[in-house]
């Protein structure tokens, strides 16, 4: 298994905040009434049902006493990852990973909170500022040996391209094709390494065309300025889902880890607590519904695990 999901995950938390129009390349100019569109459409917030999921009371029974008296989980996210996690057009946090974690409060009998944080500065105010920690987070060794983590989902790096596949892209090469993708995100080495592999073959190398945003990215391939998106697989598939049947997938999710909810190590039992509601939604078939409805039921697992080797 590659281990090169944190980076891709520590990049694209980092995305450059600075970047103004006067220092954008040609590729990055203003957005086309298309990619307004394509935004409005990305920015819609499905409505999501959770009223049928009932506590579970043998699970509520693990949550530790203060959270329970206090009645309420309270989560630390970085609200810049849709569709996991961003802040929508009322101010209120939104994303597959917030209707997980009410989803889970449901099951555990507790409601819910989450306050924006540094994606950095989570784990270390695990067990203290904040309960738990349900911010798109990939299982990995480091991670591991400060907290708990449990599984609920799975992503890597995907591809999408205009509907018909018009420009026969056949990933993973990438040879002699126009690449959009956010930048300041791992798929900027991602486009580096292609595209020198490509030429130490001996072919054409790859037509980097980097964007501000994902949404003007997939415009781009919807319009045909681009042949292909890349992108972390909840973003690629979240484009697609709300393309209007312009894009669709090619190609396999690679680099594919789980994600996990972070939990203190000396919470075992929250952690138990945390991993039981998973599987209930699971079993139950409300995480695919909360999926479906963000464009990423192929992120969905089957067995959720505390601390889960990959």
């Amino acid at each position: 298994m590659t281990r090169t999901q944190p980076r891709r995950r520590t990049l694209l938390r980092a995305l450059p905040v600075a970047l103004g129009g006067a220092a954008l390349a040609p590729t990055l100019a203003a957005c086309t009434d298309a990619s307004v569109r394509l935004d409005a459409e990305t920015n819609a917030i499905p409505e999501i049902d959770l009223s049928g999921i009932e506590e579970q009371a043998d699970l509520a029974a693990l949550v530790p006493a203060q959270i329970r008296e206090r009645g309420e989980l309270v989560n630390g996210a970085a609200l810049n990852y849709a569709p996991g996690e961003f802040v929508g057009s009322d101010g209120e946090a939104v994303g597959y990973d917030m209707d997980i974690l009410a989803a889970i409060g449901k099951v555990l009998g507790l409601a819910t909170r989450t306050e924006s944080a540094v994606f950095a500065q989570i784990i270390p105010s695990i067990g203290a500022k904040y309960d738990v920690g349900i911010s798109s987070f990939t299982i990995n060794p480091e991670r591991l040996e400060q907290v708990s983590m449990v599984s609920y989902f799975a992503a890597g790096m995907s591809y999408a391209v205009r509907r018909g596949n018009p420009y026969d892209i056949t990933p993973p090469d990438l040879c002699g094709s126009r690449v959009a993708h956010q930048v300041g995100t791992y798929m900027d080495d991602v486009v580096v390494e292609r595209d020198a592999e490509c030429r130490d073959g001996g072919g054409a190398g790859i037509i980097d065309q980097p964007y501000v945003g994902n949404a003007d990215a997939a415009t781009a391939v919807a319009g045909g300025k681009a042949d292909v998106l890349i992108g972390d697989s909840p973003v690629v598939a979240y484009a697609v889902d709300r393309s209007r049947d312009t894009l669709e997938q090619v190609g396999e999710i690679e680099d594919a880890a789980l994600n996990g909810i972070v939990v203190a190590k000396d919470q075992p039992e929250l952690a138990e607590a945390i991993r039981g509601a998973v599987q209930h939604l699971i079993d139950t078939g409300a995480l695919r519904e909360i999926l479906a409805a963000w464009g990423n039921e192929s992120g969905m697992i089957e067995t959720s695990e505390v601390d889960p080797q990959q």
